[in-house]
């Protein structure tokens, strides 16, 4: 119980995350906090992502890469929202992609994906789900 509440006090502080409260909807603070953001989401407090890109086949590009989960507990049903940007660097398509198993805690899970082409692209992880570890 003390190792939650730290962390729910480390969230508020340091990330600005609202406390738990009995009335408090997580699902549709998560939702819009997703919606309202461009420049990244809920995801960037937790994960952080390293891709690259390869040609593919059929004119399309291959983005591979590695999610990492910086925090203390496993990630499953993780998936990456990926932007595809114009020349001016403005999302023009979003595409939300599946990371297969789970990704464990201070550690990281490979992703391969096929997406369209396009001028260049933006990865960050959209949702999400941690499994509490028993202490």
């Amino acid at each position: 119980m003390f190792k939650i509440c730290a962390v729910l006090l480390a969230s508020v502080v340091m990330f600005g995350i609202p406390p738990v409260r009995a009335d408090w909807d997580e699902e549709a603070y998560m939702n819009k906090t997703l919606d309202s953001r461009d420049d990244g989401s809920v995801g960037d407090h937790f994960f952080h992502v390293e891709w690259s890109t390869a040609p593919a086949t059929d004119g399309r590009v291959r983005i591979t890469g590695y999610v990492y989960n910086d925090y203390g507990d496993d990630a499953i049903d993780v998936d990456l929202r990926i932007n595809e940007l114009d020349g001016s660097g403005h999302p023009t398509e979003q595409l939300i992609e599946p990371v297969r198993g789970s990704v464990p805690a201070g550690g990281r899970a490979y992703f391969d994906i096929q997406v369209p082409a396009s001028a260049s692209y933006r990865v960050s992880v959209a949702s999400f789900d941690f499994v509490e570890m028993a202490n």
